[in-house]
């Protein structure tokens, strides 16, 4: 098996359980390395830190899956981290039928995400070097889930970067269009070939349970970015008499409409519109509501693009605190690991400051517990949210 010494100083925090080796800090190679290989990582003295496999061709050239000597990486480790998976999501007690099997680094499985919807399993690889486990991981799934089907999604990033080969499409078993899910006392159709991620934003589980919480009877409430409108959905569930959900995807809108029509629903407002033009235009009407939800996609996939993505965030905390109501409440969010906390925490205070309104935390949010983060890994912390009252 191929061997790899990484440079002095960089063996502490592999130590302390961090998985990732970037392509500076190995020192040597036993052999040239070969795209996806499995390696055993060594401190500069030659002493194991751990079993991974590798990418030389890429910025995060290994990924440790065993720290254990005694646990090599095979199909039988790859095996039991899925049941690991499962029965950690058993303990879990979600209240939806649609949930994340398996998080990546999350789950010790770096590469891989597994997500269920109902009877069926959807599988993204974003490594090469997991790729490779292919048979194993879909003969794993089929044991632990006994799914009608598992479909495998195409991740753009991992194609573009790692070089992964990847036909869309059905791995085991047949995989519908759609399908429906229920979260709560809502359904969800949820299109897995064209859908956003792997189908729906599992994530946000628990954040769409706590806006319930602010919603009174009679409110007029703003889903931003609403996607197939999973907080309009809500919102609208516990009694706002209006609610506006705004995307700039029509297919998106569509099913968004269908999915009110599916849980007995009428009076959401679809809008297709730029998320950032429809605020500034409510803001200029002097348009007010009495709870706003602010989800855009990643602005800041790497860290170059933190200072950018930052300006999009003031505009949108601006224009939000802008149409929220004294006594009102609005939420903003961020899904890249780049963003951090403290990031919305500093927008949200300009934000308030360029207003001139005083503003409250009330909540902090962030991904569900089926999207496990892992403290000696920060970068499996990416979903976080803050939500704060006009006072």
């Amino acid at each position: 098996m191929l061997q790899i010494r990484v440079k002095p100083g960089i063996e502490d925090k592999i130590r302390g359980f961090f998985p990732w080796i970037y392509r500076p800090e190995i020192a040597s190679y036993s052999r040239k390395p070969k795209k996806g290989e499995l390696v055993v990582v060594r401190d500069f003295g030659g002493k194991f830190l751990g079993y991974g496999y590798i990418n030389p061709e890429v910025s995060i050239a290994v990924r440790i899956l065993s720290f254990d000597k005694e646990e090599p990486i095979t199909p039988d480790l790859i095996r039991k981290r899925i049941k690991q998976a499962y029965e950690y999501r058993k303990r879990l007690y979600i209240n939806s039928n649609a949930y994340r099997l398996v998080h990546s680094e999350g789950d010790l499985l770096p590469g891989l995400i597994v997500d269920v919807y109902g009877e069926y399993a959807v599988v993204e690889f974003t490594t090469y070097g997991m790729s490779r486990f292919k048979d194993t991981i879909v003969s794993a799934l089929v044991e632990v889930l006994r799914p009608k089907g598992i479909y495998e999604k195409a991740n753009q990033t991992a194609i573009k970067v790692e070089g992964i080969e990847v036909k869309e499409g059905a791995l085991y078993g047949e995989v519908p269009q759609e399908t429906i899910i229920w979260e709560h006392d809502l359904k969800f159709i949820i299109n897995i070939p064209e859908g956003q991620k792997t189908g729906f934003f599992l994530d946000q589980r628990n954040a769409r349970k706590f806006v319930r919480s602010l919603v009174e009877p009679g409110d007029r409430c703003l889903d931003v970015f609403s996607h197939t409108g999973g907080f309009a959905l809500n919102m609208k569930k516990m009694g706002a008499k209006e609610v506006v959900a705004v995307d700039l995807s029509g297919l998106a809108l569509e099913v968004g409409k269908r999915n009110e029509k599916l849980n007995g629903l009428s009076g959401i407002k679809w809008v297709e519109a730029n998320a950032f033009d429809f605020l500034r235009e409510l803001d200029r009407k002097g348009e007010k509501f009495d709870v706003v939800v602010i989800d855009p996609p990643s602005f800041a996939k790497n860290r170059h693009a933190v200072p950018n993505a930052l300006r999009g965030y003031k505009e949108l905390c601006v224009r939000g605190l802008r149409i929220t109501k004294t006594g009102g409440y609005m939420a903003i969010f961020s899904c890249s690991f780049h963003i951090t906390e403290q990031h919305l925490l500093e927008v949200l205070t300009q934000a308030s400051y360029d207003v001139r309104r005083q503003v409250r935390v009330i909540a902090k949010t962030f991904q569900d517990l089926d999207h496990p983060w892992i403290l000696q890994m920060p970068n499996t912390l990416y979903l976080k949210g803050v939500w704060v009252e006009v006072v």
